[in-house]
């Protein structure tokens, strides 16, 4: 495990002047959830947080050193004294198991840095028994014991466990700060606006996007969705549907929808010509219905919310493309 030493993020130095904070003054709180969008550096932070704790020469920023017999274990990924948990392979859950063995191996005792941090993540991957197990630690907090819980969706954590965690909650930076940071990466900053577009102002995300040139495909998809309202091109919304799904995995798909639904919304708000093209994909030239725009991303968002309960991709992708075909023909 690398160590992380252009961590924090600019857009994590609020939260982690917080922690050092507490750190100094002994108040730091044993159980965290960090939430926020994917592509905001949670995994990163929680690393950088875990091997800062882990260290015996932090430097006055309060970051792991990377020299000390801590730090070095860390770099090799073998210290004893961090902990993560996350689904087994080929499951969506943290299954009880994985909690108990936490419990019950002896790790919740302080280790030779005299803390021990569990990462969980995703935590609201957490099943309702491994959740209730996990309670009874957040509930008699142990001195020098760390938990730290990440999440894209705090929302379905049980309220018990939320209630026990001091919560950080990462937001997407203002725009100049993410360009600023992507071009720092070597992004081009003609080219960092759209991609934060598309991945919902997460630099992470967007970075992501410019090194697989996802965003081209994007481009691609975006026409070809607003040709569907258009009824150009002999679209199809089944094949659609079924050619999307071999190209893009459905929660990033459902994302895509809702930026280009979102799009639509504030091209008829701010008064746009229709078929003006926004970020270079031309517009519906008869704007459809807000209303039903807003009705169709209110499903969105309830589809994206349960991602995790085996729900039929192909025929909800189907249902939503139709939907968006029938609401630009008035029909919804």
């Amino acid at each position: 495990m690398a160590l992380t030493p252009d961590i924090p993020f600019p857009w994590q130095q609020r939260h982690w002047q917080q922690l050092q904070q507490a750190r100094e003054q002994g108040r730091l709180p044993h159980a965290l959830l960090l939430s926020g969008a994917v592509g905001l550096g949670k995994s990163s932070f929680a690393t950088a947080l875990a091997q800062a704790l882990l260290c015996q020469q932090p430097d006055e920023a309060g970051r792991a050193c990377g020299r000390c017999r801590s730090c070095r274990l860390n770099a090799a990924g073998t210290h004893p004294d961090l902990h993560r948990v996350s689904p087994e392979e080929g499951s969506s859950q943290i299954r009880i198991d994985a909690v108990r063995k936490l419990l019950h191996d002896g790790v919740l005792s302080v280790g030779e840095c005299r803390h021990r941090v569990f990462i969980l993540e995703p935590a609201d991957a957490l099943g309702g028994p491994a959740a209730n197990a996990l309670l009874k630690t957040l509930e008699e907090p142990i001195d020098g014991i760390h938990l730290l819980l990440l999440s894209a969706h705090p929302e379905k954590l049980p309220i018990t466990i939320r209630s026990r965690c001091q919560q950080l909650r990462f937001l997407p930076p203002p725009g100049e700060q993410a360009v600023a940071w992507l071009e720092h990466q070597g992004v081009p900053g003609k080219r960092a606006p759209g991609l934060l577009e598309i991945s919902g102002g997460a630099p992470l995300a967007a970075l992501e996007i410019a090194a697989n040139g996802a965003d081209e495909r994007y481009r691609r998809m975006a026409e070809e969705f607003m040709e569907l309202a258009q009824g150009e091109g002999n679209r199809d919304p089944v094949e659609l549907a079924e050619r999307w799904l071999k190209q893009v995995e459905p929660g990033l798909l459902q994302g895509y929808m809702i930026s280009w639904l979102l799009q639509v919304i504030r091209q008829q708000l701010d008064g746009g010509r229709d078929g003006a093209p926004v970020n270079g994909v031309q517009m519906p030239r008869n704007l459809p219905n807000l209303r039903s725009v807003y009705r169709l991303l209110d499903n969105l968002f309830e589809i994206q919310r349960n991602l995790n309960h085996n729900l039929n991709a192909q025929l909800i992708l189907e249902k939503l493309l139709l939907d968006w075909y029938r609401i630009a023909r008035g029909a919804y």
